[in-house]
């Protein structure tokens, strides 16, 4: 550093904070230095760095902290399905494993606004930030990034672009429904709520249309439904008579069953979410909630704070888990058989 100082012609502390990306130096003093020191092959010690920016920067009252911000209309309302709270409990262990510890920050609070929040997280001097998912799609959340090193969960929260860890919902999907083709399955439904489509972002939507694409129209049918109807599924089932079903709601579980068909006597039934006693797509939300922290650690230990030039989305792939709600379909006459694999071997040449 202090050869970079003297080539630069500037003191050492400048030296170090321009490395650091500290505001306090201007960006043509920053590019100056950053020049010199590549010029020379200057290269950090990247856990000596994290520990003294860590220290310089939050002092010793939060930086062993990530906040976990939450912004359902109850303080533990994001504790009622299964898939967040699994998030949370990976995004804890990684926390651990980095040294951290993930505290619950609820945006709802009485009289709470995000200028607030963020107000209090740098009182504490938290930098670290994980925005979990939102009930219902957020067009756009302004919330003060400049302080935090930020990931979120999911697509819930569309804009602005920062990083983010989420299941890989159009692979998840594609294994789901072809797993049930493997089995001999040939007319699978797909039952999905609009709300849940959109938190996705439609990758789910888009990879039953690759299914199609590929198998023929026949080979999986989607119903997309505004609210959970009975009326409607039974309908929907009456006209299409699926072999298969996979569905996002567990409730629908019961009213498939309710309407009379024998499970996996008459049909096979898979969720998009782990359910004991049924075939399932693991999202591994525990995974996910890990992959946020990373990113999160990462951010910190590089004293990247603000919104990301380029954000990164790391997807984990989902993996089957077979059930007794799924078994393999009654086999087929072999000219049949023979159709299905040709089917199967043309799909894979496209």
């Amino acid at each position: 550093m202090k050869q970079i100082a003297e080539a630069a012609g500037v003191s050492i502390a400048t030296v170090s904070m321009a490395l650091r990306n500290s505001p306090r130096i201007t960006a043509e003093t920053r590019a100056k230095v950053k020049a010199v020191a590549e010029s020379i092959n200057y290269r950090p010690d990247p856990l000596i760095a994290a520990l003294s920016t860590r220290r310089r920067e939050a002092g010793p009252r939060g930086l062993e902290t990530i906040a976990y911000l939450t912004a359902f209309p109850s303080r533990e309302g994001w504790r009622q399905n299964r898939f967040s709270p699994a998030v949370f409990d990976g995004a804890r262990a990684r926390a651990a494993q980095h040294g951290y510890r993930l505290e619950h920050f609820w945006l709802r609070e009485p009289q709470m606004t995000p200028r607030r929040m963020a107000d209090i997280l740098v009182a504490r001097g938290i930098l670290g930030l994980c925005v979990a998912a939102f009930p219902e799609v957020v067009p756009q959340f302004s919330f003060p990034w400049e302080s935090f090193c930020c990931a979120a969960i999911g697509y819930s929260m569309a804009r602005p672009a920062t990083h983010r860890a989420c299941p890989h919902q159009f692979q998840g999907m594609q294994l789901a429904l072809n797993q049930l083709r493997r089995l001999g399955y040939e007319r699978i439904g797909v039952a999905l709520g609009k709300r849940v489509s959109k938190i996705v972002a439609q990758h789910w939507i888009a990879s039953v249309l690759l299914f199609q694409y590929t198998y023929g129209r026949n080979a999986a049918t989607c119903l997309v439904y505004e609210e959970s109807d009975r009326v409607e599924l039974r309908k929907w089932m009456q006209r299409h008579q699926p072999d298969a079903m996979i569905v996002s709601d567990i409730a629908l579980l019961d009213w498939i069953r309710e309407i009379g068909v024998r499970v996996p006597e008459e049909m096979g039934l898979a969720t998009l979410e782990r359910y004991p006693g049924h075939a399932c797509l693991d999202q591994k939300p525990e995974k996910v909630g890990a992959a946020a922290i990373d990113l999160i650690v990462g951010q910190i230990q590089r004293n990247e704070t603000g919104l990301p030039p380029d954000p990164r989305v790391v997807m984990v792939e989902g993996a089957w888990i077979s059930g007794p709600s799924v078994r393999p379909a009654p086999a087929k006459p072999p000219a049949e058989r023979r159709c299905v694999v040709a089917a199967d071997d043309a799909a894979r040449a496209i």
